[in-house]
């Protein structure tokens, strides 16, 4: 009976033991299970909610006292005269009405200056086409219909001078008038007309070549007995076209 009891014995610790070993297994699994459930529950989507919610409200504190730190490091640099001037502010009140001043006055200037180009432009444009429009009406002229004075300008110098102009308009059919010495020396050729006669003085000046046409004076036009063109040849005169 004794050696049954001591090998049933014998046999049940050797079965507790095993069943102690298994139960550690059991509980030390089961313990690494629980502490994977309790990290878990720690980073669930509310504690993350949570955790965002709290650096937001440390970010806003932090940015809240950075800029308190910021206005008073201002502040102080400004007491200190460290904050460096505008150009603007270093100008002054004298200096600031003097730039607007001198602004006023360069605006000002550049706007006449484009007014008057603009006005030089129309004027020079009027007068091209005022230029056209006289040699147009040169061309339609009859020669017959125009009375021709010729006055020598030359001082004397080159006598018979106004007799070969006047023979050279008479053979371009101008009604040649009053043929003679001009008051005065002239340096510069010019043809004359009175008023409305432009351009039948262009197509004078075209027969003597003579580029030069202006409206009579009244010294010319005492002289010119009736003529509507008078040449006044200068001491400047070329040769008699095709001579």
């Amino acid at each position: 009976m004794t050696d049954v009891i001591q090998t049933v014995g014998a046999y049940a610790g050797l079965v507790a033991l095993l069943a102690l070993g298994v139960l550690s297994f059991l509980v030390f699994s089961q313990a690494r299970d629980i502490r994977r459930l309790r990290d878990w529950a720690g980073g669930a989507p509310e504690r993350d909610a949570e955790v965002r919610e709290v650096s937001e409200i440390v970010a806003e504190e932090r940015s809240a006292e950075l800029k308190v730190l910021a206005d008073r490091e201002e502040r102080r640099m400004g007491r200190a005269g460290e904050f460096e001037e505008s150009f603007w502010d270093r100008l002054g009140r004298s200096g600031r009405i003097i730039a607007i001043v001198a602004a006023v006055l360069i605006l000002g200037a550049a706007g006449a200056w484009a007014a008057t180009s603009l006005l030089s432009d129309s004027d020079q444009t009027g007068d091209q086409n005022r230029r056209a429009q006289v040699a147009q009406q040169a061309q339609a002229i009859n020669p017959a219909d125009v009375r021709v004075g010729v006055l020598n300008g030359t001082g004397g110098t080159e006598d018979g001078l106004a007799a070969e102009y006047a023979s050279a308009l008479e053979e371009g059919n101008f009604d040649v008038g009053v043929v003679a010495n001009a008051p005065e020396t002239v340096t510069e050729s010019v043809v004359m007309y009175s008023e409305g006669n432009a351009a039948a003085a262009k197509k004078v000046s075209k027969s003597v070549g003579i580029d030069k046409t202006e409206a009579m004076t009244a010294d010319i036009t005492d002289l010119a007995s009736g003529a509507e063109v008078i040449v006044v040849i200068g001491t400047d005169h070329g040769p008699l076209p095709g001579e």
